[in-house]
Order: C-alpha cells, then structure tokens, then sequence
C-alpha cells in the first residue's frame, strides 16, 4: 500500500483524462496500434540531475503564473519541450485557491516492434520536479510554490512570499527538517530561478545531501532484503515462540519445548534474524533466556517500576537492546559493549507535517508539534517514514529493531508497556526509490500498514549493522 495515493490517484486520474487531449496534440493521420500502456514508474534523480525548467518558469511568469485568474483560467494545458525533457503546463481549480502546475513528462516512449509505440502514462502530480503554484482565486496573489524533490507526495520544499524577500520550508514523508529558511529574493524571481540556485543559497543551512543518494551503497541491504524474503518461506507465527541456541522451537517465557505446530513471534522472529549474523560469526545462536534480562536498574522510577516483574513492561525494550549489543559483542570481541550504545537517540525534526502525505496538490502549512526523543521510549510512530529516510541517507548498510510502546487502559492508564517488536529495514533501489520494508512476525507488512496501527504509540529504535553472512537457522 502506498501512503495516501489511492484515492488520491483516483481523482488526478479524472482530472488528467480531461488534460491529455490538449497536452498530448493532435493524433497521427494513420496511427499504429500502440502497445498496451505502462504503469508509470518512479525514477528519482540525484539533486545534480533534478529535472528543472527554470527558463519555463521565468518565460510564463507575466503570461500564465501571474496573469488575472479568470485569463489564466482560459488557457489551454501546454506540452512544453526543454533541454531536461517534455514538461507539461497546466491548471487546477479549488475552492478558494486555484493552482498552475508545471510536471515532468518524462521520458519518450520508444516505438517498439513492428515501430508501434508505448503509452506513456502520466506520471501522478507529485513527480520529482513538479512545481505547484498555489494563488488566491479573490485577488489573485501567490501563497505559496511546492516543489517536489521526490516522487512522493509528502517529499517537497514549500516557497513562500515574505515581503519584499522569500522563505522556505522542507518536508520529508511529513518530518519538517528545515522550517522558515530565508531566499536573498522576492517570490517571483525565486519561481524563475534554477532550482540549483535556491540549493546555492541554502547551502548552510539545509542538508540537501539528504536528497541525493548514494544508490551503489545500499546494493548490500537491497540483497539483505532479498534474501530475508527468501528464507522466511518455511516461518509461521507462534505466540511466545523463539529458537533456543541449539535452534530447538521453545516458549520464551519458560524456556520449554513448543507444542507443535511450533513457530515464532515477533521477538522470536526478532532473535531469529539477529541469528542470522550471529551464528555466522560464533557457530551458535542466541539464549533466548539471556536476551530476556531485565535492566530495571538503569530506568528512573516510574509507575512502570512497580509492575516490572509482574508485568514486565519493558519486555520489548531490553529484548532489542540485548539483541543489538549481543550482535555487537560477537562483531567486535575485543570489548564489551554498553546497553545503549546502539539506541538512535538523535531528532531530525521537531514539526510534522500532518496532511503531507495525502494533499499532493495543495497540503497544509500548519504544522504540528513532534514529540522529543525519549531515551526509553523513542520516537513516535507517525514518523517513522521519515526518521527511516534521514537514517537510510546517513547510516546506509543498517538495518534496526523497532520496539513499540503504548499506554493501556483498565486498572493501570498510565502504565506504558513495549508490546511489539519489528524489523526495519530501509534502503533505496537501484533506481532510486526509496523503500522502508517492515517484518514483523515472520510476515511482511508495510511502513505505511505499520504507521496506520501505531501513530500515536513510541517506537524506540536500536541499529543492526549488516554483516556479509547472513544464515538464519533452518526451522
């Protein structure tokens, strides 16, 4: 499932099919069959090779982007041919707004054999490189340009007037990382510049290497990805189950042998996976009963502290840091590694951007607060898609255990309790799309799926490093 795109793809369907005639011209005399339509695929450049049609921008800035609404309203779409390829030129009415787009085509389609050529379909609204300009439908003003440096609806810049200068702001699948960035010009003049300029003049403040991925450094993860999908063919769920360290199925909280038909769950799976490195380096597997050591001592008090040892809240927490340093402490033998010391403890963002994700043309620009990192609790869940594209950008070739928290309810409200543990793994493709695939239980699942369930829950994080083996036990 793609975040917020399905029905969203449904309407700019609708909305496009009343465009194409007049982007597209007038068909051939005698046209060929042509070949059944594509779906249309993603292929996200690196910021040197952003698709831009600056001189476009600049060149309709007096006829189209700041003409009167109701002229602006009359003209026909247009296809546009640049040195960067076909942009398309184009407009959408709203309600109190109205909106001048101008979207990448992308490449040609090739005549194939016997010369017929592909249907190029449209790519969706928020293709990398797409401008969005937002005006007033009273008077006609500019509010605000969006331009998306992903294909993804929730990955744009969103440029601004401020008087007789320019600000900017930066989302990244809803994550503000830069917010009120000053542009040395006004508005309209920004609308025309290269877009390598506005990277020029931000330089110092926004990482925009964040957007230009190194696609040859996660070649070790894509195949990591791969083979885990392979090797989970013979796994099925089991409540409380996980492979002691001869690899026998037992029950985690007493360590006895599994009634059959035996299996794991998402902390078994979890230790499963860890095995998987662990077993290469040391010819065993993990003690279940080991992994599961409490360290009540290093929490502050709390009302979790009370029921530690009858309810043992914490579970999840323990079980993924034990696992991290556990894998640590076979990698790197010469010393012993601290609890902590693969917690992801930094915030790349304090705002979020609620509706990003799925208002692609327009979106909102009231921002929410995002809850501070906590040591034992970690990040809220909302977020995950984009603290997993910022650690994908910064710690290519690791993968983490995600354990998630939430408060409950019935006698003990405020009792906050680990109750689920998951595999992320983030990467991006050789093409460039970025992918944060989730394995929770011996399935897969989704980012998304994972998000919906727990938006308002804590998943706390702790880094894998991926190692060249990777030979979970046979179950």
């Amino acid at each position: 499932m793609k975040l917020g795109t399905s029905a969203l793809g449904a309407t700019l369907a609708a909305i496009l099919a009343l465009a194409r005639p007049a982007l597209l011209g007038a068909a051939p005399a005698a046209p060929a069959a042509p070949a059944p339509a594509a779906a249309w695929a993603p292929r996200d450049l690196p910021l040197e090779e952003f698709p831009d049609a600056a001189e476009l921008r600049a060149r309709y800035w007096e006829s189209y982007f700041s003409a009167p609404p109701a002229a602006a309203a009359l003209r026909s779409p247009l296809r546009l041919d640049t040195a960067a390829g076909p942009f398309k030129l184009f407009l959408i009415e709203g309600k109190d707004s109205f909106y001048q787009l101008l979207s990448p085509l992308g490449p040609a389609a090739k005549a194939g054999a016997g010369g017929r050529a592909a249907i190029a379909p449209d790519p969706p609204l928020y293709a990398q490189g797409t401008w969005i300009l937002k005006r007033s439908r009273e008077t006609g003003a500019p509010l605000q340009a969006k331009v998306f440096l992903r294909s993804d609806p929730g990955c744009f810049i969103r440029i601004y007037p401020d008087g007789d200068r320019s600000r900017l702001d930066l989302v990244a699948y809803g994550g503000v990382l830069n917010r009120e960035v000053a542009l040395p010009l006004p508005f309209a003049q920004v609308f025309g510049s290269p877009f390598s300029s506005i990277v020029a003049w931000t330089g110092d403040v926004v990482d925009w290497e964040l957007f230009s991925p190194r696609l040859g450094a996660y070649a070790g993860t894509r195949a990591f990805a791969a083979k885990l999908r392979e090797r989970m063919a013979g796994l099925r769920y089991a409540e409380d189950g996980a492979l002691d360290a001869e690899g026998r199925p037992v029950y985690i909280a007493t360590g006895l042998p599994q009634a059959e038909p035996a299996g794991l769950n998402c902390s078994g799976f979890a230790k499963w996976v860890v095995d998987g490195f662990y077993r290469p380096l040391t010819g065993a597997s993990l003690d279940p009963k080991a992994m599961a050591e409490r360290h009540a001592e290093l929490r502050g008090g709390s009302l979790a502290a009370t029921y530690e040892a009858e309810l043992d809240p914490y579970f999840g927490l323990d079980w993924t840091r034990n696992l991290a340093r556990a894998l640590e402490d076979a990698t790197f033998p010469s010393r012993r590694h601290g609890l902590y010391e693969n917690d992801v403890s930094w915030a790349p963002f304090a705002l979020f951007a609620a509706e990003a994700a799925s208002g692609a043309v327009n979106g909102s620009s009231a921002y929410e607060d995002y809850p501070a990192f906590d040591q034992d609790l970690g990040y809220e869940g909302r977020g995950l898609k984009a603290l997993l594209y910022v650690l994908a950008i910064r710690e290519p070739g690791t993968i983490y255990l995600a354990s998630l928290s939430r408060k409950g309810g019935g006698e003990l409200p405020g009792l906050r309790r680990h109750y689920h543990v998951a595999l992320l793994v983030p990467y991006f493709e050789a093409t460039g799309e970025f992918r944060a695939a989730v394995f929770e239980s011996a399935a897969e699942t989704s980012v998304a799926s994972l998000m919906a369930r727990s938006s308002k829950d804590f998943a706390h994080l702790v880094r894998l490093r991926l190692l060249p083996d990777f030979d979970p036990p046979r179950f």
